[in-house]
């Protein structure tokens, strides 16, 4: 069997995986985090470790162990663990979803000029600044920089070290050389010594201390990989398939399609961007609020508290187009294609007769209309996307893998069972203990997907809708990048 852990913001889970890619077994326990000043949050990685420790013995309790060959982590990234040189952690634990390093982001972004999906306030680096300044005594303590994955592996062997997905995420990843930039730090005042070893996400990460082994009933060697960050889900949600784009929606949405290894995209970078570190180039980006605005609209709309389902049948039994209602679901910035932190939601074309089931129709509409967006930002650039496989939440809400596929003119998969970044590590096992593809191993997880066609009397119609919905996109984008320029009196 393989164990794969996965180390939320709000709780972890361990599963087992048998060496066919089923799901044997699983357990999680949930922590919280501290916020001890409005716009900061705090973890304690002693909950991370108790959490993992009475989940595997949980599992202890429901299967034999022994049979685990290989443990692989993953887990929230941008949240940086100090360790001081006898490996105790030295607070604070400053997490992803903080925000108290903004000023120190703006003025990075202003020096270093990187583009900013490799650098913003959810990331380490500013962080790491922020604390060189308004708490000093913190890092000169420090002599190891870890991620929460890496931590809970640290505290199983011993071993200390990270992957390039940690880096990219921290800031502190020189993307050509996949070395560590360890001039930003110097930059910033702060000694690069503290940066641990960078490997890859299946490289051997030392085995489990005696100890503990004993106490879970691993066998002696057992395996345990590296891992890689939770940017893991941009290649679980289905599995890879040239010409399809994989939209994982949550809160935001990440849309990424599988690009051939060695393959170029003129014009990346600019409103998509290439990722290339998990084991195959992706082309594609992220929507900030996609789902929450789902769930805002419904808390806004429905304050009657009728259930989310009802209320989203209401809408659904509205007819397509919303009686010429738009919304824009920018509810907080947005990051593809704009990259526009100023961009704000909107509702167009109200009128007396609209009500909530109107308003809630146009807000599915809306989040549909921003994929289709990101889908011309791909034919933009040559790369043809003919479907589409929606995962995480958002393929879990009823009618809307069918609003999807109506909206975008193209089908929309959707595969059942586990959504989890937990899938790749499995496979990144499979690389371990048999140098197997990472993608046919990744396969093997998968059931059959449900498909989702478009209906062909919609196309007209919202293909209409869909010419309107680009000229208030960019009509907002550009009137508010304008203000943003305009010197102020």
């Amino acid at each position: 069997m393989i164990l794969a852990v996965d180390v939320g913001t709000s709780a972890l889970k361990a599963v087992l995986y048998d060496r066919a890619g089923k799901v044997k077994a699983q357990a999680s326990r949930r922590y919280g985090y501290a916020t001890p000043q409005p716009g900061w949050a705090e973890a304690d990685p002693e909950a991370w470790w108790t959490a993992f420790d009475a989940s595997v013995l949980e599992l202890a309790q429901r299967a034999d162990l022994t049979a685990v060959q290989v443990i692989a982590f993953t887990g929230q990234m941008h949240t940086a663990v100090l360790l001081d040189a006898a490996g105790a952690v030295i607070p604070p634990t400053i997490l992803w979803l903080d925000r108290r390093a903004v000023a120190e982001t703006a003025e990075l972004q202003q020096r270093l000029g990187m583009a900013p999906y490799h650098l913003n306030s959810t990331y380490t680096l500013p962080k790491l600044l922020w604390l060189a300044r308004r708490q000093p005594e913190v890092l000169p303590q420090c002599a190891t920089l870890l991620w929460p994955k890496d931590y809970l592996r640290f505290r199983l062997t011993g071993i200390r070290g990270t992957d390039v997905t940690e880096a990219g995420g921290a800031a502190l990843l020189d993307w050509e050389t996949l070395t560590w930039a360890t001039d930003r730090l110097a930059s910033c005042g702060i000694d690069p010594a503290l940066l641990p070893p960078l490997l890859h996400a299946q490289d051997d990460a030392g085995t489990v201390l005696a100890p503990l082994a004993a106490r879970y009933g691993f066998a002696p060697d057992v395996k345990v990989l590296v891992g890689a960050g939770d940017v893991l889900a941009l290649v679980t949600g289905a599995p890879p398939q040239s010409g399809r784009v994989t939209c994982s929606m949550g809160s935001s949405s990440m849309v990424f399609a599988p690009l051939a290894t060695g393959q170029t995209v003129a014009g990346a970078g600019q409103r998509l961007y290439i990722y290339p570190l998990l084991p195959y180039p992706l082309l594609g980006g992220v929507s900030s609020t996609t789902g929450a605005a789902l769930h805002w609209a419904w808390q806004a709309l429905y304050e009657d508290q009728t259930p989310f389902d009802v209320a989203l049948q209401q809408a659904l039994a509205t007819p397509a187009g919303a009686e010429g209602v738009f919304f824009l679901p920018f509810l907080s910035g947005e990051r593809t294609p704009f990259w526009n932190d100023a961009l704000r939601g909107a509702f167009s074309g109200l009128t007396l007769t609209h009500r909530r089931g109107h308003l809630l129709r146009a807000v599915l509409e809306g989040v549909a209309f921003s994929l289709r967006y990101l889908l011309d930002e791909f034919a933009r650039l040559n790369v043809a996307i003919d479907a589409i496989a929606l995962a995480g939440g958002g393929a879990a809400i009823i009618g809307l893998p069918q609003l999807v596929a109506d909206v975008c003119a193209r089908p929309v998969a959707v595969y059942a069972g586990e959504e989890t970044v937990t899938r790749a590590l499995y496979a990144y096992a499979c690389q371990a203990l048999d140098s197997e593809d990472f993608a046919s191993a990744l396969g093997r997880t998968f059931d059959a997907a449900e498909v989702f066609a478009p209906s062909h009397a919609l196309a007209g119609r919202y293909a209409d809708r869909y010419a309107q919905y680009c000229q208030l996109a960019e009509f907002a984008n550009a009137a508010l990048t304008q203000n943003s320029t305009e010197p102020r009196p």
